[in-house]
């Protein structure tokens, strides 16, 4: 016999669990909070602990308070299920099961939307509480603890990709399953190296850590090539692809200046009369290439997060520096990046929770391997590629291995993709020299005044991120760091 609508005895039991974890957790915030205030502990550092406990505490009860809503939505879901399952609905004929099956979609939907947001929380809640106790954890225990939190991590990316095999259908690709392949390799070797030092030693590696982000710095809005005061490189007037390639460019000086210590990433704010600020952001590459879980985010483990279709610690930190910002919910928002800078976008713009939280109507990349990122189609993609770059190829086009054994090549995106011609420099070792950062702006400019480029940048939506008014333009730099 088929079931519509819910289960109401499942219902029932997931409300009830729904209010008891609700409970729980807000129990847990008041009994912390008289223990924690009678440690002695005097200094800044107590001081920064006993205020950022507020923060924490905080989101317990959010969290709490989510759980008991989810409860009672799931009851009411219950309540209504068994007033259409009442004798008198179910005598009524097609017309009523249309109803009562309409009804039970409706519900689901919004029991699902309830549940996604209450998993969010939960999970964003559960993740503090870890942090908190490892950081206040003696150095052994808190190695021992970072160690294998990586190691879980890692495991529950490999589980993520069978699960988005079992639900879509569709496989992997090659490069996410290497690359995440290498990372679970690279921290059980991390996990097995900190256990045999008794937790003294932790050598981080392939360690992602946690995102920070600093507050923006101001800029200097300027001609390309110049610098301020600072010592920083100006950012150029939006006027053009180019111009918008430029300032990506110009944030790769950045790393290791006072205030990006680590590296950086620009935003760029457009404000024209009578339409809403546009932001631009700009997002480098590479910037080191080891893989000791260094301070630096945009490193060897990065790129390997990202290749894995992983939502890395730099692509983290750049959103937490746009909140940081203050760039407000629903104005558009431009993601410009090269290399792993590309790669951080398209995971962002691929990422609903992100999305939900910032209005991504353009996303503009180059020197930057885009075609297994499952961008929507509503966000417009142009993604620039030398045609002897090597880095746009390390995806394989998505390439993907059946369980028969054949390989398939689709792109999972809409995005414009314009092959570029090489510049004529010495290519280097396997053409890399054709992905530096200025020989793409060298390429573009040359190039923007027709074709494809400049169909994009006639865009509707990529129009409010032009213009050749400087006094419309304001520019800022914010830090993008990790924490372990």
């Amino acid at each position: 016999m088929s079931l519509y609508g819910m289960d109401v005895e499942g219902g029932r039991r997931l409300s009830k669990e729904f209010a008891r974890s609700g409970q729980r957790l807000l129990d847990l915030s008041g009994s912390l909070t008289p223990l924690i205030t009678d440690v002695e502990w005097h200094g800044d550092d107590g001081q920064r602990f006993t205020h950022a406990w507020k923060a924490y505490r905080s989101q317990l009860v959010a969290a709490g308070h989510a759980l008991e809503a989810a409860s009672r939505a799931v009851q009411r879901n219950v309540d209504e299920q068994l007033a259409a399952s009442a004798p008198s609905v179910r005598s009524a004929g097609t017309s009523a099961l249309d109803r009562l099956l309409d009804a039970a979609a409706d519900d689901a939907g919004g029991l699902w939307s309830t549940f996604g947001k209450v998993n969010r929380v939960l999970a964003g809640t559960g993740a503090t509480m870890w942090y908190l106790a490892q950081d206040l954890a003696p150095l052994p225990v808190g190695n021992l603890m970072d160690a294998e939190e990586n190691r879980f991590t890692r495991f529950g990316d490999m589980v993520n990709l069978g699960w988005g095999w079992l639900t879509s259908g569709e496989p992997p690709s090659i490069t996410q399953m290497v690359s995440n392949g290498v990372l679970f390799v690279s921290a059980t070797l991390n996990t097995a190296a900190t256990v045999t030092s008794f937790g003294f030693q932790n050598p981080h590696l392939m360690d992602d850590g946690r995102p920070v982000a600093g507050n923006p710095v101001p800029l200097t809005v300027g001609t390309p090539g110049e610098t301020d005061a600072n010592g920083r490189a100006v950012t150029p007037v939006p006027s053009s692809v180019s111009a918008i390639l430029a300032a990506t460019d110009a944030a790769y000086s950045d790393a290791g200046i006072k205030g990006t210590e680590d590296t950086g990433i620009r935003i760029t704010t457009v404000e024209k009369p009578g339409s809403p600020p546009a932001y631009i952001v700009s997002i480098p590459g590479t910037t080191r290439w080891m893989p000791d879980g260094a301070a630096n985010p945009t490193d060897l483990t990065g790129n390997l997060e990202l290749a894995g279709g992983n939502l890395s610690t730099a692509a983290q930190a750049v959103s937490l520096a746009m909140e940081k910002a203050g760039i407000p919910p629903g104005a558009p928002v431009m993601l410009s990046g090269h290399s792993q800078g590309g790669m951080i976008a398209t995971a962002l713009a691929s990422d609903s929770g992100f999305t939900d939280r910032f209005n991504v109507t353009n996303v503009l990349t180059y020197g930057s391997p885009v075609d297994s990122a499952s961008i929507p189609s509503s966000i417009d993609v142009l993604a620039l590629q030398h045609s002897g770059d090597p880095v746009p190829k390390v995806d394989l086009a998505d390439a993907t291995m059946l369980p028969g054994g054949g390989i398939t090549v689709s792109r999972d995106n809409n995005a414009m993709v314009v092959t570029l011609p090489n510049p004529d420099i010495d290519p280097g070792f396997a053409g890399i020299g054709y992905h530096d950062s200025n020989r793409y702006v060298d390429s573009v400019t040359r190039l923007e005044g027709g074709g494809p480029i400049n169909q994009y940048s006639q865009n509707d939506s990529t129009q409010q991120f032009l213009t050749n008014d400087a006094s419309q333009v304001s520019s800022t730099v914010s830090n993008i760091s990790r924490k372990q």
